[in-house]
């Protein structure tokens, strides 16, 4: 059963209150790198900060100044949505995999990913669907695996997609922290 969520977001700060540039996740099953569905979308920055106190920081945005033209593009791309709307689609789109109680939602970074997007829901008042103890922690699954296989293990799966894109990276997660809970030999997750 695919009760696992891998979330990747790009924003334009790195604390909680973080602005959303954009959100990628995909429903999966972390033991076997299954993917199932998919959810996308690019939030407009216009009024996060003022609305709902979003922070950017310049720091980030020099950063995102030397990313590649494609990781950029989410910053222009048209068929932005109000951050509100995001919240309300994701919370809609963990919902319509059901049983949101039991899914373990996976960020590169518990204290990174899950907690930007657990404080944008909380700053627009929606209740988040996952319960806070099924936050998971990538970092944590590649802290275990050795830093001489991590390299082995990458230069031999080169990334597809681009880099900085939210679905393309919460992919590639899904299949890096997939190898490694294999090789760990690990045959259930709680």
């Amino acid at each position: 059963m695919k009760n696992d969520i891998m979330v990747d977001l790009e924003t334009m700060d790195n604390i909680k209150s973080s602005a959303i540039v954009s959100i990628g996740a995909v429903q999966c099953d972390l033991i076997t790198g299954e993917i199932g569905e998919e959810f996308y979308r690019i939030v407009d920055l216009k009024d996060q900060e003022k609305r709902y106190g979003r922070t950017l920081s310049v720091e980030t945005m020099y950063w995102w100044l030397g990313q590649s033209d494609s990781a950029r593009a989410a910053l222009l791309a048209p068929g932005k949505i109000l951050l509100e709307d995001m919240c309300i689609s994701f919370a809609k789109w963990i919902e319509y995999l059901g049983f949101p109680k039991t899914k373990r939602l996976w960020g590169n970074g518990a204290s990174f990913d899950n907690a930007i997007i657990r404080d944008a829901f909380k700053a627009i008042d929606i209740e988040f669907p996952i319960p806070f103890w099924q936050d998971r922690d990538m970092r944590t699954v590649v802290g275990f695996f050795p830093k001489s296989m991590q390299e082995s293990w990458k230069w031999s799966n080169l990334r597809k997609g681009t880099h900085h894109n939210a679905l393309d990276d919460a992919k590639y997660q899904v299949k890096y922290c997939s190898h490694i809970l294999q090789e760990l030999g690990v045959k259930e997750l709680y």
